[in-house]
């Protein structure tokens, strides 16, 4: 990783913590925009959105529509009900509840019910195009990355993010190419090694019993 001495005399001149407002959450009609940590708060001190929340906001959206951090059958088919387009299934990279099982675990239960309803993607613990390739064949249609191209653009600016998606592109390549497929269409979960136990279906007999 390239080091950077000039960003930390600019910091260090300037004896203050850098600017972290939050211009997008400017207050209607002007004001002045709230700090990360005021926003942090506020956001930790506002209620918890609700399903009827979801259903409102997909009427005021016309357009494609994705609900993240579904980690539950029956969460995943009240997505549905409320008119989603998509969802991933994701743990929110374990930030917010310690112990909640890896987003790979909840996702083919989730993909099972849902998948032929609406679009079923996944991130979380995405490091190599091996995962990718494990993500798909257990039933997501795409996964999204975080941690993996923020650290390319921290290591070379934009040159940085396109080579993490070039080692993801090559992993992917390589992985398919080694389960003796011509493409990711190919891939279904008899391509993995699941072990017993590994798979989790969250709600699932919360569901059944609703159905």
């Amino acid at each position: 990783m390239a080091l950077r001495p000039q960003w930390l005399y600019q910091f260090a001149r300037t004896g203050r913590i850098p600017d972290l407002t939050t211009p997008n959450l400017t207050p209607p009609g002007g004001g002045s925009a709230p700090t990360f940590f005021q926003a942090y708060g506020e956001w930790m001190g506002t209620p918890l959105p609700t399903w009827e929340d979801v259903a409102w906001l997909r009427e005021q959206w016309g357009g494609p529509f994705m609900l993240k951090g579904v980690m539950r059958v029956d969460d995943a088919k009240r997505a549905v009900d409320a008119g989603v387009t998509a969802i991933s299934v994701s743990n929110h990279g374990g930030n917010n509840l310690d112990g909640t099982p890896a987003s790979i675990r909840a996702l083919p239960a989730v993909a099972e019910a849902v998948g032929d309803q609406i679009e079923v993607v996944t991130d979380g613990g995405v490091r190599r195009g091996g995962d990718v390739v494990k993500a798909l064949g257990l039933g997501a249609r795409a996964v999204m990355i975080g941690r993996a191209y923020l650290w390319g653009l921290a290591a070379n600016g934009q040159a940085g993010v396109e080579n993490v998606l070039d080692i993801l592109r090559g992993g992917i390549d390589s992985a398919v190419l080694g389960l003796g497929h011509r493409s990711v269409h190919d891939l279904t979960a008899r391509d993995i090694v699941i072990p017993a136990g590994f798979p989790r279906a969250l709600g699932a007999e919360e569901s059944a019993r609703v159905v």
